[in-house]
């Protein structure tokens, strides 16, 4: 039987190395916005894809409030939105992303308890649909179409 890795590469699918956190399991992978390396979570149970806003300058963000507000993990809050921007995951790209910047204060001091370094956004279902993504836990890659 073909490797799930070789069949999804042969179905044109494009391979990114992850990494799975060892004391929470969190899925960790370093992906590029506008030329600027970071270190994001690919992050299943969020609807967006999202950036620390104390990051909004290096990642070139041109950003303007919400018109509503969204609901987070603690609590609620009103994004700043920022259109066609450039992501980057190895051979993969994507010229008109949308993000949302907030403040991930929450998000770093949960994972400082746990021994974790801080991170510099999410990738939520918006990427891992549009992605078409599929995750090799057991392989720690990403895969997904261009």
């Amino acid at each position: 039987m073909a490797s799930l890795k070789k069949l999804l590469l042969s179905q044109g699918y494009i391979a990114h190395n992850m990494r799975i956190a060892s004391k929470s399991g969190h899925i960790v992978t370093k992906a590029s916005i506008n030329g600027y390396e970071g270190r994001f979570i690919i992050d299943t149970g969020a609807s967006a894809s999202c950036v620390n806003q104390e990051m909004y300058k290096e990642f070139q963000l041109e950003t303007e409030f919400m018109d509503r507000q969204i609901g987070t993990a603690s609590g609620s809050l009103r994004p700043r939105i920022s259109h066609n921007n450039t992501l980057e995951l190895s051979d993969w790209s994507d010229e008109d992303v949308t993000l949302l910047s907030m403040d991930m204060t929450f998000v770093n001091n949960a994972l400082k308890t746990e021994g974790m370094r801080s991170i510099q956004g999410l990738l939520g279902a918006d990427f891992l649909i549009s992605t078409k993504a599929i995750i090799d836990y057991k392989g720690k890659k990403i895969f997904l179409k261009p």
